[in-house]
């Protein structure tokens, strides 16, 4: 199986329940959707094959993945997640939430789904939502068919002006309407300046 592969770099996860942990990213190139604040560059990408992305992983000597993408789940991730799990990895992945985990539960540690327009009813650790102009119906809509341990609302960034405000009225808003807790998640690495 060979995979499109944007970029692979170790990190900490700037955002979400895993916000801080030693990471690395394997980014994969290719969306369903191609959301216009994506930070994937469509247009570069190398082909590689399971191997190759081990052999690469491996020289960050950190035993945590997160595949994100682009969206990860146009992929047929079988033999790259069978081959992290047999060396010992901790897998989390992030996706739009428009395909299903159903072949990938097994295999995943940590799920963590930003939906964006149609998204299917399935259940996942994390749900963090880009707040680009978000209401509280919208978020609502989300909660009915995303079941989650975490819900977290992203400011959106916008060369790194970030509408922290707008989203904590939203996180207050919908927390008085809703049997869940939402939280807000900033992009941390980019405030930092870290990858």
């Amino acid at each position: 199986m060979i995979y499109r592969i944007n970029e692979i770099f170790n990190s900490l996860q700037g955002e979400g329940y895993n916000q801080g942990r030693p990471v690395t990213f394997i980014r994969l190139s290719g969306c369903n959707l191609k959301c216009s604040w994506c930070d994937t560059d469509h247009t570069n990408n190398t082909p590689m094959l399971v191997t190759e992305i081990l052999d690469k992983i491996e020289r960050y000597n950190c035993r945590s993945v997160i595949i994100t993408g682009g969206e990860p789940t146009t992929y047929n991730l079988t033999p790259l997640l069978t081959a992290l799990k047999e060396n010992n990895y901790w897998i989390g992945i992030e996706s739009n939430g428009t395909n299903p985990f159903n072949n990938y539960y097994h295999q995943l540690d940590y799920i963590a789904v930003s939906p964006k327009g149609a998204f299917l009813n399935q259940k996942v650790d994390e749900v963090r939502v880009v707040n680009d102009n978000c209401t509280t119906e919208q978020l609502q809509q989300i909660e009915s068919k995303i079941t989650a341990t975490n819900y977290y609302i992203s400011p959106k960034d916008e060369n790194n002006n970030f509408n922290i405000l707008n989203s904590m009225q939203l996180i207050g808003k919908i927390n008085a309407l809703s049997a869940n807790h939402w939280s807000i998640s900033l992009q941390l690495h980019k405030l930092a300046d870290i990858r």
